[in-house]
């Protein structure tokens, strides 16, 4: 006869649940639903962790003013370990309970600056530079970034890399800046199209600002790429790439969350000891949104 085995009774054995805790934080309307932006890491890490016969648990909540809710999770001991995912700003404090039980966890998407972590992030920084860098080779000398919260780890991230890429390719002048454009307030993009003009490149902290600062122009008798060029961020409005050819990055979903499974095996393992960062390429996507600047009089 053939044996199966028992994973409630080899889970006894071992002392483990064989059960990793997927955690998704940061819900909104301005998020789009932070667990459908993360469906392909979310596949991928089950993926992943199924093959070293780890099952998940799935749990999606707002983080904001509930500190204990990771920490909640791990004294469940319905788990092994956590994978954390958020587009929301996330703090040091929301993982110090996790911190000081010693419980294995890996953040995806946020870093916490100074404070080391285990987690995985895209190059935010990287990607900005990039992008003013593929428009400066067009031809580009008036360009701005439109910000989201940089609260959030990756869109301070995204700031820093426009203001490096300014100072490296010289481009001086109050008309290449950064306006905050969080949750899409229009005002500040308005006052400086009255001060300084049109810009002739556009980079937005996401596709959906990038879609609504187009919007916004659209007003001003304004369209990419014949009168500027825009970029965006995350790949989320592929499906109107026949509508909205954007240029964009690939947030390389799938890859992250492999990559956070493997990070979180290796420390529920013993493998690894210190912190660990590790940083994902994003993919550039040229699409038709960018061209060579306008000729303006």
């Amino acid at each position: 006869m053939g044996y199966v085995p028992n994973a409630n009774a080899r889970a006894l054995v071992r002392k483990r649940t064989e059960t990793v805790g997927v955690v998704v934080l940061g819900l909104s309307k301005d998020n789009m639903r932070a667990e459908l932006f993360f469906s392909d890491a979310i596949l991928a890490t089950g993926m992943e962790l199924g093959k070293e016969g780890y099952n998940i648990i799935l749990r999606a909540a707002e983080l904001t003013g509930r500190e204990e809710f990771l920490t909640g999770l791990a004294r469940e001991k319905r788990v092994d370990g956590l994978i954390i995912l958020t587009l929301a700003p996330f703090y040091k404090d929301f993982v110090a309970g996790l911190e000081a039980m010693d419980f294995p966890f890996v953040l995806v998407n946020r870093h916490l600056g100074t404070h080391p972590v285990n987690c995985v992030v895209l190059d935010d920084f990287g990607a900005t530079f990039q992008a003013v860098e593929y428009l400066y080779q067009l031809g580009h000398r008036r360009i701005i970034y439109l910000a989201g919260d940089d609260r959030c780890s990756a869109l301070a991230d995204r700031a820093d890399g426009f203001r490096a890429a300014v100072r490296h390719f010289g481009l001086a002048g109050e008309e290449n800046q950064i306006i905050p454009f969080a949750g899409g307030a229009e005002e500040k993009l308005i006052s400086y199209l009255y001060r300084y003009g049109p810009p002739t490149g556009v980079i937005a902290y996401n596709d959906v600002r990038a879609l609504q600062a187009k919007q916004i122009l659209a007003r001003f008798h304004l369209a990419p790429p014949e009168d500027y060029s825009l970029i965006g961020f995350d790949n989320r409005l592929a499906f109107l790439a026949g509508e909205l050819p954007l240029t964009t990055f690939d947030y390389s979903l799938e890859e992250m969350g492999r990559r956070a499974a493997a990070l979180l095996l290796a420390v529920m393992n013993g493998e690894e000891q210190a912190r660990k960062k590790i940083v994902v390429t994003p993919r550039f996507l040229e699409r038709a949104s960018c061209g060579p600047p306008p000729r303006r009089n």
